[in-house]
């Protein structure tokens, strides 16, 4: 499998590259291998929609300024942001869903995707856990909500129309919000590192899979067997993104 340095060449400049390793890290730029499996799409394809990440730029200032005016020069979050505006955009979901959000940094690129496809919704389940004072504290999560925000403070107001944001445990969310929804098209798991809540979630979302969903999910080292679980389950297989323990599965 190659490795998150695999797609520089995509990119029309030196300048545009420091750009993006600048506003999201090094390890944000698109392994186009594991897009390719993860999606079921040609190169050709893969190429294409990440090339419209160059576009982007402008809304990744505004994440970004959004997190510095935090004091967040380093900030926790989803290793992949660009995978998942690549994988919205191939996939065209009409529901999206998505455990953990934070800052709205994922979310934020799922939204950039479903608002060029001019469909789609992205449901996001978040339990935030608030900072006590202006300056985050030793001891408090790296992904606290500052002083005077909320879930999701770094997503450009535009963007919101097609989001539906959930505050609560996903324990208590997840299983109505499914119930609800005819389908998962998309699901993105980045909340409590936990196995019982890896189990739970996978277990819970399974019914509304369907041909072509795709489901990523990030930190799955501290349950591997409800990965191997879940992909059993449809015969399919999980594929990690490089030596990580973020993984992404086809339903065929």
């Amino acid at each position: 499998m190659g490795s998150a340095g695999n797609a520089t060449g995509l990119w029309p400049d030196a300048k545009t590259r420091e750009e993006i390793v600048h506003l999201l890290g090094r390890r944000a730029l698109p392994d186009v291998d594991w897009l390719e499996r993860v999606t079921g799409r040609e190169t050709v394809e893969v190429l294409a929609v990440l090339r419209e990440t160059v576009d982007l730029l402008l809304t990744e200032r505004l994440i970004h300024r959004a997190l510095e005016r935090t004091g967040r020069t380093y900030y926790a979050q989803f290793p992949a942001p660009l995978e998942l505006y690549a994988i919205t955009r191939v996939l065209r979901p009409r529901h999206a869903v998505e455990s953990g959000g934070s800052s709205g940094l994922s979310s934020a690129h799922i939204l950039i995707a479903l608002e060029r496809n001019r469909r789609g919704r992205l449901h996001s389940i978040d339990l935030p856990q608030y900072q006590r004072a202006q300056q985050r504290t030793k001891g408090e999560l790296s992904w606290s909500v500052p002083l005077g925000k909320d879930s999701g403070w770094a997503i450009p107001a535009r963007l919101k129309s097609n989001w539906d944001l959930r505050k609560g445990r996903s324990e208590d969310i997840l299983p109505q919000l499914v119930k609800r929804l005819p389908s998962i098209d998309f699901f993105c798991h980045d909340s409590p590192w936990t196995a019982a809540h890896l189990a739970f979630e996978f277990e819970t979302i399974r019914p509304k899979l369907h041909s072509g969903s795709i489901v990523v999910a990030d930190n799955t080292g501290v349950n591997p067997e409800a990965v191997r679980t879940l992909a059993r389950a449809f015969g399919t297989k999980a594929w990690h993104r490089g030596t990580s323990s973020l993984i992404g599965m086809r339903i065929p």
